[in-house]
C-alpha cells in the first residue's frame, strides 16, 4: 500500500489519480497511525518551501518521515522533493528534511545552476531540472481580457524570473488585456514580484495568425499553453512542444495546479521539446530482452559483421562469427 502524506498542501489527489490510473492502492492520509500502515510514502506539494515544512512540522510528520526513512522508501514529488534535501535559499532561509544532502536554490538571471544535482545523482531519480514558471497563452479577438490578464498573473506571481507571454493576431485585444494586466497588478498582494516578472519576462507578440501563433508555441515549447480561442480543438493539432494545454475559455491554469486531475510536474525552459509530464512511465523501468534462434542468426550475421568492421570492432564481429562457424 502506498501511502500520500497530506499535510493540508500540495497534489494530493492528482498523484492518487495518477497511482489508480495504473492500478497502484494510494491511501492519503495525515496521521501516522493511518501511514503506519503503508509500506512506502509520497510527499507531494506546491508553493513555498517554508510555508510547507512548517505545516509538517505543526502536524508533526516531520519527525514522522525522518524516523520511517530509515526503512520505508519514500518518493518526493515536485516541493515534496525539495522537502528531502537538507536546506532552501529559494525564498528566504529553511531548514529540510535532510534525507538527501544538497539544497535547494533560486535561479539567477542568466545562469541556471545545479541544484545540487551532483550531490544527489546516483542516490535518488530525478526526472528533469525545473526552472521558473512559464506560461503562454494563445488567445483570439473573443476572448474576455480579464480573463486572460488574471492568467497571465496567475504565473507571473510565482517568481521574478517566470514568464508569461501572450500570442494574439489582435492588436486591439492585445491593449485591453496589458490595460487589464496593470489593473490587476495593483490587487494582488505579491505585487513586487509579478509585477517584475511581467516587465522582465513576460510580453505580448502580435502574430499574423494563430497558426503562426501555434508554430511560435512549438518553438517556445512552454510549460503551460493555454489555448484560449473559439477553435481550440482544431488548434490543438497542431501542438507539438508543450508540458500541458489547456482547453477553452474557461479552463485556467490554476485548476491543473490543485484539482483538474493530471499530473502537474512539468518540463520548463523549452525542455518540453523533449520532456514530458511526470507521468506513471517515468516510475517504471524497462529493458530490451532480445533471443535469436541458430537459424534466425544464419540469416542476420554476416550483416551484424560487416556493419560491426565497418567501426573496426573486431571483437564484435567475431562473437558473432564462431557461431556462424559452428556446424
Amino acid at each position: 500500500m502506498l501511502g500520500i502524506v497530506d499535510y493540508g498542501a500540495g497534489n494530493l489527489r492528482s498523484v492518487q489519480k495518477a497511482l489508480e490510473a495504473i492500478g497502484e492502492r494510494a491511501l492519503v492520509s495525515g496521521e501516522p497511525a493511518v501511514l503506519d500502515g503503508c509500506d512506502k510514502l509520497i510527499l507531494p506539494g506546491v508553493g513555498s518551501f517554508g510555508a510547507g515544512m512548517a505545516e509538517l512540522s505543526a502536524r508533526g510528520l516531520d519527525l514522522y518521515i525522518k524516523a520511517r526513512a530509515a526503512d520505508t522508501k519514500i518518493l518526493g514529488i515536485c516541493l515534496g522533493m525539495q522537502f528531502l534535501l537538507e536546506q532552501s535559499f529559494e525564498d528566504g532561509e529553511f531548514a529540510g528534511l535532510g534525507l538527501i544532502p544538497g539544497q535547494v536554490v533560486r535561479f539567477t538571471e542568466g545562469k541556471i545552476p545545479q541544484i545540487g544535482w551532483n550531490e544527489v545523482h546516483g542516490q535518488v531519480g530525478i526526472d528533469m531540472l525545473a526552472g521558473p514558471s512559464e506560461i503562454l497563452i494563445i488567445a483570439d479577438d473573443q476572448q474576455n481580457p480579464k480573463f486572460v490578464a488574471a492568467d497571465v498573473l496567475s504565473q507571473a506571481e510565482h517568481d521574478k524570473l517566470a514568464r508569461a507571454l501572450l500570442l494574439t493576431p489582435s492588436r486591439a485585444f492585445a491593449e485591453k488585456v496589458a490595460a487589464e494586466v496593470e489593473r490587476q497588478l495593483a490587487l494582488l498582494p505579491r505585487r513586487e514580484i509579478a509585477e517584475y516578472s511581467v516587465r522582465n519576462a513576460g510580453g505580448i507578440i502580435l502574430v499574423k495568425d494563430l497558426d503562426e501563433a501555434c508554430a511560435l508555441a512549438n518553438e517556445i515549447a512552454p510549460e503551460h499553453l493555454e489555448l484560449a480561442t473559439e477553435n481550440c480543438e482544431e488548434l490543438l493539432p497542431k501542438i507539438r512542444n508543450a508540458g500541458a494545454v489547456f482547453m477553452g475559455s474557461w479552463t485556467s491554469e490554476p485548476l491543473g495546479d490543485y484539482f483538474a486531475g493530471p499530473d502537474h510536474t512539468l518540463p520548463t525552459g523549452g525542455t518540453a521539446r523533449f520532456f514530458e509530464v511526470l507521468n506513471q512511465d517515468i516510475f517504471l523501468r524497462k529493458m530490451s530482452v532480445i533471443q535469436y534462434t541458430k537459424k534466425a542468426l544464419l540469416e542476420d550475421g554476416e550483416h551484424v559483421i560487416r556493419l560491426a568492421e565497418n567501426e573496426q570492432l573486431g571483437a564484435h564481429a567475431n562473437a558473432v562469427r564462431v557461431r556462424l562457424e559452428e556446424k
